[in-house]
């Protein structure tokens, strides 16, 4: 079995990799271990875990890591990265991680632009969860507009988890990050999400990759 540590932002995204992808992986033969980033945080606060993540952050985080596990990954958020120039791609801020350590064992991923973009994967679903096809018929125009759905973010107001936590209120419901985020995704299916976040996909793909490369 191939050990990989996955790096991630918070509990949500722990929820989603415990939950969804290391049951994904075991098919594979890989053991997928979630750990939350911890962020000895100066300007955000106290000490604590989760969030606040910066190339410093990362740096300390991957160092302790990469020794104990045959790879290493990441699952951030690129919405809110502290400490990158504005102009920066994801595809440019993984690079600027891994050149932090230059090592295959570390493969870095940057979820574009934030995790509630694999929530747009199936907009039906949201009609069967609350029995309201509205809520379904909002979410889908959303993802009719923008066509690829990891593009879904405009500005810091319109950001994917922005936008649900208006659809949802707008119907009378709340939208809570750590419960909904792992469940709508567990229920969506892996398969799903794969065949609409292309980014995601490509980063499952070489994953699953590393089994062949270790035999």
């Amino acid at each position: 079995m191939i050990r990989i540590a996955i790096s991630v932002e918070g509990p949500t995204e722990r929820d989603f990799c415990k939950y969804v992808l290391s049951t994904f992986f075991l098919n594979h033969n890989i053991v997928l271990e979630p750990i939350v980033i911890t962020t000895s945080k100066d300007k955000c606060g106290r000490k604590n875990s989760g969030g606040c993540v910066n190339k410093d952050r990362v740096k300390n985080e991957i160092r302790k890591l990469l020794p104990f596990y045959d790879y290493v990954t990441t699952l951030y958020d690129f919405y809110a990265f502290k400490g990158i120039e504005p102009d920066t791609t994801v595809e440019e801020l993984e690079k600027i991680l891994y050149d932090m350590f230059n090592t295959d064992k570390f493969i870095p991923y940057i979820q574009k632009y934030e995790f509630e973009t694999l929530l747009f994967s199936n907009p039906e679903y949201y009609k069967e969860i609350f029995d309201n096809q509205r809520i379904s018929e909002d979410i889908l125009k959303i993802v009719d507009a923008f066509q690829d759905i990891e593009l879904i973010n405009n500005s810091p107001q319109t950001a994917p988890s922005k936008r649900l936590i208006a659809i949802f209120e707008k119907y009378g419901e709340k939208y809570d990050k750590v419960f909904y985020g792992a469940a709508i995704t567990q229920d969506i299916g892996i398969d799903t999400i794969r065949e609409k976040a292309i980014r995601f996909n490509f980063w499952i793909e070489r994953i699953i990759k590393l089994d062949n490369n270790d035999k």
